[in-house]
């Protein structure tokens, strides 16, 4: 953690890890038309293509945690950014579906690393008092990173063709790579040097560097003992699962619905994924003014639940979808910033912020791997778009229970704070 002022600079490093995160995901969507000729593709198995890179995430997102708090976010990032550029490189070489298949889940390992590793860096620069907007803000990682995927997507991609798309996302993480590394070495940064024990805002407990695997131990042990870490990994698995099956098929939607060009759709889903990053922000900022967690996550639910079902519902006219899903995105964006500010806050310690960020990201994963197939699998077996309303109410019911048990947690981590 900081001794002095924030250190934005490595704030805005650490966002930008999340954005790489999603121009990994935002350039799939506009691809999937190209891959399903080219390849051969049935649309479950484009599904897997796009949400097979959650796959190490959805396994070992906790145990990313534990591994960054053990061995330093700044290694933990450099590693997994080069393991996912390596990947993004290969999958533009790939000749089959499967092969890039391969590489889709290869590029996984980077989510965990950079997903897991950039909350940490961001507790470890903060203050105390902009430590909370910082956290929530980080939630826009994956809307901004996807929106702007998309709008560089439809820009290239009649000129590269999708296999330039995948050379150039590699490119791009090679030059962020080098640009983390310097600002972020030893001698320009060193969070924890000359502290002994300070105030964590994050959890409201004194927290000191870590000590060996006796206090590693403990610290694992103290955070799986609670239960806001599991509740906000939770609510973001049925979250992910609804938000990136819909953000991945809008684009077919909107060619098959409504006629539109795949440059069309591409821009539309754009500027509907970019407002995900609004919610978000606006939920760091209700945070930032005291808005209660649960209140956050259970109005994203609702407004989820009911724009979803009509976007897909026969009777709602073909003028009306737009709004309903930039509504469906913007409100939605509330539960990011209060899972992942949630999560940080619910950590015993300083030391395991990456660790408890790991339940979350782990929650994200497991949705992402789940919603595009499972929608995909929806849509063939009822035979069109509109007979798959009803499904889009699932995830929010199970999710409007799980509230409850979220606003508990955090009264009892209120009390816990205030004795």
């Amino acid at each position: 953690m900081s001794t002095g002022r924030t250190r934005w600079d490595i704030v805005a490093l650490a966002l930008a890890a999340g954005y790489i995160v999603g121009f990994q995901v935002g350039k799939v969507p506009p691809t999937l038309p190209m891959l399903q000729a080219e390849l051969g593709l049935p649309r479950v198995i484009a599904g897997l293509i796009a949400s097979s890179f959650y796959g190490i995430g959805a396994v070992f997102g906790v145990a990313g945690g534990l591994l960054i708090d053990r061995l330093g976010a700044r290694r933990m990032v450099l590693t997994g950014g080069a393991a996912m550029a390596l990947a993004s490189l290969a999958g533009g070489l790939a000749g089959s579906g499967m092969l890039l298949l391969a590489t889709r889940i290869f590029e996984g390992f980077g989510f965990v690393a950079l997903t897991v590793a950039a909350p940490k860096l961001i507790a470890a620069a903060t203050r105390t008092e902009v430590r909370r907007f910082a956290l929530g803000a980080w939630g826009t990682y994956m809307p901004v990173g996807m929106a702007l995927s998309l709008v560089i997507a439809t820009a290239v991609l009649d000129s590269i063709g999708w296999r330039g798309l995948w050379f150039l996302n590699a490119g791009l993480i090679l030059l962020y790579l080098l640009a983390f590394g310097w600002q972020t070495a030893p001698r320009r940064w060193h969070p924890f040097a000359g502290i002994d024990t300070e105030a964590d805002g994050a959890a409201g407990r004194a927290t000191r560097p870590r000590r060996g695997p006796r206090r590693f131990g403990t610290g694992v042990r103290a955070t799986l003992s609670r239960p806001g870490p599991w509740l906000f990994g939770g609510c973001f698995v049925l979250f992910s699962i609804q938000w990136l099956a819909l953000m991945t098929w809008l684009p077919t939607f909107l060619i098959e619905t409504q006629g539109r060009s795949l440059a069309g759709a591409a821009l539309f889903t754009a500027l509907i994924v970019s407002f995900t990053g609004l919610g978000v922000v606006t939920g760091a900022s209700l945070m930032h003014r005291g808005a209660a967690r649960w209140m956050l996550i259970g109005t994203a639910y609702v407004a989820m639940g009911v724009c979803a079902a009509a976007l897909f519902a026969p009777v709602t006219p073909d003028a009306a979808k737009i709004p309903l899903a930039l509504c469906f995105t913007l409100f939605g964006g509330l539960l990011p910033a209060a899972c992942f500010e949630g999560g940080a806050a619910h950590a015993p310690s300083q030391d395991q912020v990456a660790m408890a960020s790991g339940f979350v990201a782990q929650g994200a994963a497991i949705g992402s791997v789940l919603g595009p197939p499972l929608l995909a699998a929806v849509t063939e077996a009822v035979g069109d778009w509109e007979s798959a309303w009803w499904t889009m109410l699932v995830c929010p019911g199970i999710g409007l229970a799980a509230v409850v048990a979220v606003q508990r947690a955090d009264a009892r981590l209120a009390r816990a704070a205030a004795a």
